[in-house]
């Protein structure tokens, strides 16, 4: 009879693990992947937003960097108060690849460095208008997901700056395949 009760309890108690919702950390794997890729992004277009209000010859290409610093400035601060209300740690670097990226258009000058980082800026802003309109909508965590959903608009916008920019140097907008 214990036999039998103690088989009884085990199989219920195994019963009972198994309908235990996932933590937290594993239901939030898609946001912390995004977290950690925004605040990266967003270091990347403050370095290069810098770079351009620096090294750009056409006011408007110097205007655009000085715009990418302070709006992706504030969107890393709102990035890192969400990673903190979310218990995430975010790189404190840009990638290696947004490393080369940097290291490549600071060897450039004049029109060249113009063309290359607006080239680069319509790229990269139409691969991040991508990813911010599907984690939006795919994303499980109410802040992230309206966080992704508030920023969004402002992600247009640089994309739209960016082609009527690159569009004005003849740089083509070829969406992204």
């Amino acid at each position: 009879m214990n036999r039998t009760m103690l088989s009884v309890a085990a199989v219920a108690l195994f019963s009972m693990a198994s309908a235990t919702p996932a933590p937290a950390a594993m239901k939030g794997a898609g946001e912390e992947s995004f977290l950690q890729t925004a605040a990266q992004g967003n270091q990347a277009e403050i370095a290069l937003g810098q770079l351009a209000a620096q090294k750009a010859t056409s006011p408007e290409v110097k205007q655009f960097g000085a715009k990418m610093v302070q709006d992706h400035q504030k969107a890393s601060q709102e990035v890192k108060q969400l990673a903190s209300k979310e218990g995430l740690q975010l790189p404190m670097q840009i990638s290696d690849k947004q490393k080369q990226k940097q290291q490549e258009l600071s060897q450039l000058s004049g029109k060249e460095f113009d063309r290359a980082y607006m080239q680069y800026m319509l790229k990269d802003h139409q691969k991040e208008v991508k990813e911010f309109e599907q984690n939006a909508s795919q994303l499980q965590d109410k802040d992230v997901k309206q966080w992704a959903s508030g920023t969004l608009p402002v992600l247009k916008q640089h994309l739209q700056q960016a082609q009527t920019i690159a569009s004005s140097m003849g740089i083509e907008s070829a969406q992204e395949r």
